[in-house]
């Protein structure tokens, strides 16, 4: 489990010494490094108080603990950071210089102390003192002390308001039942509150051969518990059991044994724990396989598998593979393939973490042999299957990332066999669109995963006996997900099953003689309890019949049967004929099945392919597993599917292919690269945003000597369409950032852009002063876009990378790195943004919505979303505006609404010569994009963009090689895509009225 991401704010702490002064919020504070598992530390703040003490209180609180002391006595134990401590102290306190200090500590994940001392003196004068930056701390152990780190202002997740409530008896409790919210016709009963001191925090649970549950604490041992029969609430009873095994993050009783996965404490790995002489209690804990990993990204759960012969176990992406692999069903190929070079991640999280990343293994009940199933995950907790034996799980996300293009939300993934989901660390993840990946089942948001099950035999209505059951320890919600059959895989259909706050789920099991449902809260030394769902509605809760497999998924599972070791050569050409299939997940079995064979044997058959979508599946494996010598042949094969012919959704795993050549089989010789960017420049930009990503990567890993030039004026006309809408949704879900998704109109990171400039960073070809310049003059305006905890130093390494890699110069390298640091450019003064929520609007979407005509818009609103939509910046409207394109004020008497919109939504899609960009070739092989806005003593003066238009670059005509029409508007597209429905439509009545104040009430 890991807790949710939070922003680094840098506000200061404050020593208040008057009753009207204004008092600051304490801040979380740790070292000002990434927290360390089972990390030690003090912090200290020394203060002068002027006069007699009449009252002081201590409130504090840290995740994981803390222990409390006023001049060197201790004076309050903080077990739990969900329960704050508070103490009185004002007998420990004295006039003059005083000290108070925390001995705090980590048990993993990130970490954060926060208090506030509160002084009242004899005279009425008040002393705050609180942790802030301004406090220091030592290493435990260590003596010297230095300044400590802000981690978060108070109040943000997954902390929130941490110190109210304290002093309020301690614990506050199992949430009461009554308050959770569940569908109509379920009943939630609370059965048993942990005592965190004695039985700790629990985490994972599985159901015996009598019945009964077996639970483990995270940190601690493990329990049996009898629970009471439906109806009755009262008589849970709990065992200790006396097994020398503790820190279980997944337990399976199976095979007449105890299955434990120990992830905390002791050797990691799997182990069997037997009743070997019938009294009921397990003998010496038996390792099977020692597993190299441990804590929250660390080996996780287990499960039966469908046919009951064997376990599966599911490991976080921290956890390597385990020693003498024996098996595995997917080729030992996997690796990182990244086109231009990864950044790690920027505060240090999973450096140096390869692929296959988290992991799904299957053994035989003695852990003698260990096959690896399915792989690319980040920290999948749990791992169910359905009725059907079909694997499933819930993977988490990395909170850190949000706001950047590789930011992936937590997911469903269908887990089949071979299965490659691409999670790669830092900046690596891989879009869902890779052929070489598979892509999931459902994006669910930001969370923290956790148990899973499917709920089959449980005493529920039909649809909940074919839901999977997943459950989010941070948000407090555990859903119902509903799959429906989707060719040779499946997509959900997500419900909120029970919520509640506080509900940090952690397992869930359906009792198999019962038919009731058991979830756990706990995790993270939160207070633990154990509550059971049952159905009490009228609908029928009989068994429900097993839904039939579709065709294509019958295909699969017959090409997973050639994943098997000892499958000889014959599965070559069972498989070739579906590498051509329609069903991707097929697709991918066939292609799995033929790369665990020799390429020698189907090499040439990979290279005589003639089918585009078989072709495209031959040549990815070829790149993976073949010798690197017939990368010229790739080539060449691949030069025969013709980008501009194949099918659109054969383009980006075309352009994967070309990219995966050169990734595995090498960059090639400099007359290649030549050759190949003669190929691919005259293609580049295109009008769909995620060639334009995969294509400019691809050419900046050839050199390309355009790229450059073409990429960096689309940094300013590139709509991040894909995160507009989406991130909003995301920051909003986080409760802990209301400001955050308020401000989302306004701040929201352009995927698109950001993705240029990542990509830029790495070309080293077609460089020039002028677009250094006016790439290095993008950054600023990334200054007020809101993310993630690494985000903004994701930005900044960029950038340091690129004046790194590209600025030779060193008092050029100077005057950029001060441009780039420069504040943002001051919005528009008195400018009303969006409310929103927007989407991504197609020119029917836009139609449609006016339909019933533009009577009694909001004029004002219209002249308003102009301004906020940039419109004004380069249209000329009703007297106002600039005069970069076309003139407005007559668009309702030249344009139909649909006309107008395509000019919005696509505005590449027709462009008048009068507003046009040119594409400038110079005689030393360097580009130019821009509109030629003079041309005269043998000068040309071209604009480079159209966010800054009095910045231009000179072009020397004697310089000239070449010029052509640029394909690509200078406006960006889907600029409407940030409004709600009334905001749109009061523009489109503002812009089709002629801007004229009377003409409030016009009509379509």
């Amino acid at each position: 489990m890991k807790p949710t991401f939070v922003f680094p704010y840098l506000t200061l702490a404050l020593v208040v010494a008057s009753p009207l002064a204004a008092v600051a919020e304490p801040q979380w504070i740790w070292t000002g490094s990434p927290a360390k598992p089972d990390e030690r530390a003090t912090f200290r703040k020394t203060f002068t108080i002027e006069g007699a003490v009449k009252s002081a209180a201590l409130v504090f609180t840290c995740d994981n603990g803390a222990t409390a002391f006023v001049n060197g006595a201790k004076v309050a134990e903080n077990p739990d950071w969900m329960n704050a401590t508070k103490a009185g102290v004002a007998k420990n306190l004295k006039a003059g210089e005083n000290e108070l200090r925390f001995d705090a500590r980590n048990a993993d994940g990130v970490a954060a102390l926060v208090g506030t001392l509160k002084i009242e003196l004899a005279d009425g004068k008040k002393v705050v003192v609180e942790t802030g930056p301004d406090w220091t701390f030592a290493p435990a152990g260590g003596a010297e002390f230095k300044p400590a780190g802000v981690v978060a202002k108070y109040g943000a997740a997954p902390w929130g308001n941490a110190l109210e409530g304290a002093g309020r008896g301690g614990s506050q409790g199992a949430t009461a039942p009554e308050t959770l919210q569940v569908p109509p016709g379920f009943k939630v009963e609370l059965l048993y509150t942990v005592p965190k001191a004695e039985q700790g925090s629990w985490v994972s649970m599985t159901v015996d051969a009598k019945g009964r549950l077996i639970t483990g604490d995270q940190n601690g041992g493990l329990f049996r518990v009898d629970v009471p029969a439906i109806g009755e609430s009262e008589g849970t009873k709990v065992e200790k059991l006396d097994a020398d095994v503790a820190g279980a993050h997944g337990l399976l009783y199976a095979f007449q044994s105890l299955y434990v996965m120990v992830n905390e404490k002791g050797e990691h790995g799997l182990y069997r724990l037997r009743d070997t002489d019938g009294d009921d209690h397990f003998s010496k804990p038996e390792l099977l396989r020692k597993i190299d990993g441990g804590g929250e990204h660390g080996p996780h759960s287990l499960a039966l598998s469908p046919d009951g012969k064997s376990l599966f176990f599911v490991d976080g992406n921290h956890t390597k593979l385990p020693d003498h692999l024996e098996l595995s069903r997917a080729a030992r190929a996997w690796d990182e393939d990244q086109i231009v070079s990864r950044m790690w991640d920027a505060n240090g999280h999973a450096q140096g973490i390869l692929a296959p990343g988290g992991h799904i293994c299957k053994t035989d009940p003695d852990g003698k042999v260990v096959e690896l199933y399915t792989a690319g995950f980040r920290n999948s907790f749990d791992i169910a299957f359905d009725a059907n034996g079909e694997l499933f799980t819930f993977d988490s996300d990395m909170e850190w990332d949000i706001g950047a293009p590789w930011y992936r939300p937590t997911r469903i993934a269908h887990c089949v066999s071979g299965g490659e989901f691409g999670w790669r660390s830092g900046s690596g993840k891989w879009p869902a669109y890779y052929p070489d990946s598979l892509p999931p089942s459902l994006d669910v948001g930001p969370g923290s995963p956790t148990g899973t099950v499917f709920g089959t035999g449980a005493k529920f209505p039909a649809k909940y006996q074919r839901a999977l059951f997943a459950n989010d320890f941070t948000y407090g919600t555990m859903y119902a997900m509903h799959p429906v059959a989707d060719g040779a895989s499946f997509r959900m259909e997500k419900e909120e099953f029970v919520a509640g706050k506080p509900l940090p789920l952690t397992d869930v099991v359906i009792h198999p003689k019962d038919g009731a449902m058991y979830f756990l809260i706990g995790g993270r030394g939160t207070q633990s309890a154990l509550y059971r769902v049952t159905y009490t509605g009228k609908e029928s809760t009989a068994p429900a019949p097993r839904v039939e497999i579709t065709p294509e998924a019958k295909l699969r599972h017959q090409l997973e049967a050639l994943h098997l070791d000892g499958t000889g050569p014959e599965a070559i050409d069972k498989a070739w004929p579906y590498l051509g299939h329609a069903d991707r997940f097929v697709r991918f079995a066939a292609r799995v099945a033929i790369e665990r064979q020799p390429a020698a044997r189907w090499a040439e058959r990979a290279l005589a392919e003639k089918n585009p979508q078989a072709a495209i599946e031959a040549l990815i494996a070829l790149a993976r597993i073949g010798d690197k010598a017939l990368q010229p042949r790739a080539f060449e094969a691949l030069g025969k599917l013709d980008f501009t012919k194949v099918p659109a959704d054969l383009r980006l795993p075309l352009l994967r292919v070309w990219q995966l050549t050169v990734i595995r089989m090498g960059k090639p010789a400099p007359e290649i690269c030549k050759q190949l960017t003669a190929k691919w420049d005259p293609l580049f930009p295109h009008t769909d945003p995620y060639i334009n990503r995969e294509l400019s990567k691809l050419l900046v890993a050839l050199d390309s000597p355009t790229v450059v030039a073409k990429t960096v004026p689309m940094l300013e006309t590139a709509v991040g369409h894909d995160v507009t809408i989406g991130n909003e949704a995301l920051l909003a879900r986080n409760t802990g950032y209301a400001q955050a998704a308020a401000d989302a109109k306004t701040s929201s990171p352009n995927h698109q852009a950001i993705t240029y400039a990542y990509t830029l960073r790495c070309a080293t070809v077609g460089w020039t002063p002028e677009l250094r310049k006016a790439y290095f003059a993008w950054f600023p305006r990334t200054r007020v876009w809101k993310g993630g905890n690494s985000f903004t130093k994701f930005l900044d390494n960029i950038r340091t990378e690129s004046l790194a890699n590209f600025v030779p110069d060193a008092t050029e390298r100077a005057a950029l790195d001060s441009l780039s640091k420069a504040a943002p450019p001051a919005p528009p003064a008195n400018l009303t943004m969006p409310k929103g929520p927007g989407r991504a609007y197609t020119t029917d979407d836009v139609v449609a919505l006016a339909d019933g005509g533009l009577h009694g818009r909001n004029f004002a609103q219209g002249k308003a979303m102009f301004a906020a939509t940039l419109c004004v910046n380069c249209h000329h409207f009703a007297g106002e505006g600039g005069n970069i394109g076309p003139d407005l004020t007559g668009a309702g008497s030249r344009y139909t609404l649909r006309d107008l919109t395509e000019n919005i939504v696509d505005p590449s899609k027709v462009i008048s010569d009068q507003y046009g960009s040119e594409q400038i070739e110079k005689k030393d092989g360097s580009t130019v994009i821009g509109r030629v806005v003079s041309e005269e003593n043998g000068k040309l003066s071209v604009m480079t963009s159209a966010l800054a238009p009095d910045v231009q670059t000179p072009v020397n005509t004697a310089d000239l090689q070449s010029r052509k029409p640029f394909n690509i508007s200078m406006m960006p597209p889907g600029l409407i895509n940030s409004l709600n429905k009334e905001e749109l439509l009061d523009l489109y009545a503002y812009l089709l009225s002629a801007g004229n104040e009377k003409d409030k009430a016009f009509a379509k």
